[in-house]
């Protein structure tokens, strides 16, 4: 947001270490501890719980979404998948904070107990988090399953979220991305102009708009192994613009590509122009079910 290199390169740093000290393929599946500071220490491998899954999910992509780089969005993928392995209630909907213990083991203390974490406090509660990752992997991978994963947690909370007030925040923030069509302003190329239209699309605040910036070898038909699948449907078969530019997607459908600050301001304008009556209804009803 404020043009710091430094910043994000430590960012990009710090998760490159936690995802190669904590994650330990799928059968291992996620730690929740990647060393202890005291010197002397051994780390005793912890399992990871719905938070460290969703919360590192969220990190890469975002990494991705900075760098383009699709390691970052294949281990958002794959920790979402590995989430709904372990965590997912198939029965009541919503996920659980800890993993089923495995046959012959038996989990310490309150920890036997598994809970769907709804409320934020201190942190953002796991169950709206997990829903809003579903939601940003769907935008990119165009899975169904994730987008009735998505709607079946916040449906699993919605006759007693009005209790929490406040500390539903997040859950807000999830619903208010599931009534409202994703964004993805995609800005290509490396030089100056690319990011000025990359500050002006992260302007302007939307819970459900994400801004990437690629390379233009990346928009090579082939090469569809260097974008997400619903990105590599669209994109590579834009029509051909000299210099940097951004294009505004949703779905399987873009705008037409724009060159200039003030003609993405436009565009963006237009898809920001309000919440409508339609989606304030909807989400009355929503919870009134």
């Amino acid at each position: 947001m404020l043009d710091e290199p430094k910043a994000r390169d430590f960012a990009l740093k710090s998760l490159d270490r936690v995802l190669e000290g904590a994650w330990g393929g799928r059968e291992r599946g996620l730690a929740h501890v990647v060393v202890y500071g005291e010197p002397g220490v051994k780390a005793g491998r912890v399992a990871g719980g719905l938070e460290d899954y969703v919360f590192l999910g969220h990190a890469a992509l975002d990494a991705w979404e900075s760098t383009s780089e699709m390691r970052y969005y294949e281990a958002a993928a794959e920790l979402m998948e590995r989430a709904l392995e372990r965590f997912y209630d198939t029965e009541g909907g919503g996920f659980f904070d800890t993993e089923k213990a495995g046959e012959g083991k038996r989990s310490l203390g309150v920890l036997g107990a598994r809970r769907k974490p709804l409320q934020d406090s201190p942190t953002r509660a796991g169950n709206p988090e997990a829903a809003m990752l579903l939601m940003r992997l769907q935008a990119l991978n165009g899975s169904a399953e994730y987008g009735a994963r998505a709607q079946e947690t916040l449906e699993a909370f919605a006759g007693v979220v009005e209790h929490f007030g406040l500390y539903a925040a997040t859950y807000a923030l999830a619903l208010e991305r599931m009534v409202t069509p994703q964004l993805q302003v995609v800005v290509i190329g490396d030089d100056a102009a690319a990011r000025e239209l990359e500050a002006a699309a992260e302007a302007r605040y939307s819970s459900n708009k994400s801004v990437v910036r690629l390379k233009r070898e990346q928009l090579a038909a082939q090469s569809p192994a260097m974008l997400p699948p619903a990105l590599e449907q669209t994109l590579p078969h834009l029509p051909r613009v000299q210099g940097s530019f951004a294009v505004v997607c949703s779905g399987q459908s873009c705008q037409t590509p724009v060159g200039t600050v003030k003609e993405l301001e436009a565009v963006l304008k237009r898809r920001f122009a309000g919440v409508g009556p339609e989606t304030l209804r909807f989400v009355g009803n929503f919870m009134k079910s």
